[in-house]
């Protein structure tokens, strides 16, 4: 009895007053914090302004090296009650529907105690006290004006957490206690100034409900408030603009990464293009098929330029109705946009992975058999089918199955980018195929050329050598990284503390489009400088009005019948051409189109001055 009543008198001051935050709409929620066990419930935002426990969690842990210091007994229940304020249940009112809940929080004394206590701590590491944990914001005293809890103090050992929020917490374990309470009560009137505080007490243990924002459906993910569950396909999406996985700094940077490397990527590919259209001939299998890998790249590079033209909202979110906006998640309707973004990115990627590995299967195939380059040009329609063809049926089968979702980070729509079966099936299990079917066709051709060398052999070896090095370590990188989130991405949406690596996206984006600019090295020959060469200067001419050189002035000639004349006179009978159409000059002349010849079957050509030419 005694023990319990010390219990009781603990909770009387604590309970008597208003709390710092208004009750107003303020719902109770169940601590989920492993750091702080000594109260059940609590209620956001807390006095940091966290809306989340997994944001408050966040928080809370950047106190950990001071917590394992140890620099006083009461740091981790202030930080706690700071927190993860404790939220009561007040006694239901005849005026409201359901009851109204206060959080309490730190006294200030318990905040003064432990700013002495780790402020030296603090400065021998050249830092401040928090602002955030200012003790002014705190109340000073436990009073019928302010409910705070003290914490006790630290000459009570090195007991972490003692002192009124204990009362809380045993009678929150000990129900029993409350009922014991009661049948006591009735014997002594005297306890009856304790009632409000019990009934507190039976509301906290009885009346705890999830705090505003969370929905019951979604609370299994990291940040409840940042989704909507959707009857539809009874998934939890997540809202449009949201910061999840990502904050908006990386979000920013993301979007200017993108549009560098797209842009760089699409005027590679687009020079490489024009070079091949300029002079079609001079490319054959296997390098025709680079030139279609650039195609590929330059489908990809104008995927992601449609996303910055059009912006990551309009791309990768869509509205239900009567709902908010939301990523497109599989099972939803994405937009126009959307799906635009979606076919040139996905069936970018994977034609270009799959041209990849009819370059490498061409060439093995050319060196095992012994082929000329010119003979494989008949096996093109079923090189396009493959490099074309499957994408395409890949492409209009993820469409079909409504596997288009939308990208926090980059804000375009891809598959597998919320679930992993999707991510598994359409990114990682394709792309390891063609990757690996490439390295060893590769394999297989640089043993070919190293068993029957020649010098064509010998030549494309060492390009495709060169250029296998530029395609296969960005292509390693980038399956790697979704290997990454596949194993990843589900602890990311449970635990708010486990945040993904910004740096490992931000590789991907750059070599998925490192290769577009690299592969136009193929074309880079002094052949590709004629090429242009030429085709700025018709396109120079064209513009600017040249016309045609003029047609030259030659000299007058015309047959001469002589026998040997070598006099250095003009002759009269000299035919010029102006003049041998007419035949107005001349002695001696034939009828107009028979030739002039001499008796001596001599031909004079000459002009009408002293030089002749006889043949």
């Amino acid at each position: 009895m005694c023990q319990f009543a010390r219990v009781v008198l603990l909770v009387s001051v604590l309970a008597t007053a208003d709390c710092a935050i208004p009750a107003q709409e303020l719902k109770c929620e169940p601590i989920k914090l492993e750091l702080c066990t000594h109260y059940n419930s609590t209620g956001m935002p807390n006095f940091m302004g966290h809306q989340l426990q997994g944001d408050a969690k966040a928080g809370l842990e950047t106190f950990m090296p001071l917590i394992q210091f140890g620099c006083s007994p009461d740091l981790q229940f202030f930080l706690c009650s700071v927190h993860v304020p404790m939220c009561v249940s007040l006694p239901q009112t005849q005026d409201a529907e359901e009851p109204a809940h206060q959080l309490i929080g730190p006294c200030r004394p318990l905040c003064q105690r432990v700013k002495q206590s780790c402020l030296r701590i603090l400065h021998n590491f050249n830092l401040e006290w928090p602002e955030a944990l200012s003790c002014e914001k705190f109340p000073p005293t436990n009073n019928h004006e302010h409910m705070c809890m003290d914490g006790g103090n630290s000459s009570r050992g090195n007991r972490p957490f003692v002192g009124s929020s204990s009362a809380f917490n045993s009678l929150q374990n000990y129900p029993e206690l409350i009922s014991k309470y009661k049948d006591i009560s009735k014997e002594k009137p005297e306890l009856a100034i304790y009632d409000p505080i019990i009934r507190i007490l039976e509301n906290s243990v009885h009346n705890i409900k999830p705090a505003q924002g969370f929905s019951g459906k979604c609370t299994g993910v990291a940040f409840p408030v940042h989704h909507h569950y959707v009857n539809r396909t009874g998934e939890c999406v997540p809202r449009c603009g949201a910061d999840i996985l990502f904050d908006k700094e990386d979000k920013n940077f993301a979007s200017i990464w993108l549009a560098v490397w797209s842009i760089l990527c699409f005027i590679s590919t687009t020079f490489t293009l024009i070079t091949f259209l300029l002079d079609t001939s001079r490319f054959l299998y296997p390098e025709k098929c680079i030139i279609f890998l650039n195609l590929s790249y330059n489908i990809l590079s104008l995927g992601y330029l449609v996303r910055l033209v059009v912006g990551a909202e309009g791309v990768s979110c869509m509205t239900i109705p009567g709902g908010p906006s939301l990523l497109v998640r599989e099972g939803l309707t994405p937009t126009p946009a959307c799906t635009v973004v979606f076919i040139l990115l996905y069936f970018a990627t994977l034609s270009s992975a799959i041209w990849w590995a009819i370059t490498t299967t061409t060439w093995a195939v050319m060196v095992f058999c012994s082929l000329e380059q010119q003979s494989l040009a008949s096996k093109s329609p079923l090189f396009h089918f493959l490099g074309w063809g499957i994408p395409a049926i890949q492409t209009v089968a993820a469409l079909v199955l409504h596997q288009v979702e939308g990208d926090e980070l980059t804000g375009v729509c891809f598959p597998g980018q919320q679930t992993e079966s999707t991510l598994l099936h359409q990114l990682v299990i394709p792309h390891c195929i063609f990757l690996g079917s490439a390295f060893i066709f590769f394999l297989s051709g640089i043993v070919a050329s190293l068993i029957s060398p020649s010098d064509l052999t010998r030549r494309l070896m060492g390009r495709i050598s060169v250029f296998f090095i530029l395609y296969t370590l960005p292509q390693v990188c980038v399956v790697g990284s979704l290997v990454y989130e596949l194993m990843e991405r589900r602890h990311w949406r449970e635990d708010a503390t486990n945040r993904p690596n910004i740096e490992v996206f931000i590789l991907r984006i750059f070599m998925w489009l490192i290769v577009g600019i690299t592969s136009g090295s193929w074309v880079w020959s002094h052949k590709t400088l004629v090429s242009w060469k030429n085709l700025v200067s018709k396109c120079f001419g064209f513009w600017t009005g040249a016309k045609k050189p003029p047609t030259p002035i030659f000299p007058k000639v015309a047959y001469h019948a002589t026998a040997a004349d070598t006099s250095s006179e003009v002759r009269e009978d000299i035919v010029t051409l102006e003049n041998l159409a007419t035949l107005k000059r001349g002695k001696e002349l034939r009828q107009e189109g028979f030739p002039f010849l001499a008796d001596d079957k001599r031909v004079v050509l000459g002009c009408i001055d002293n030089n002749r030419i006889v043949l």
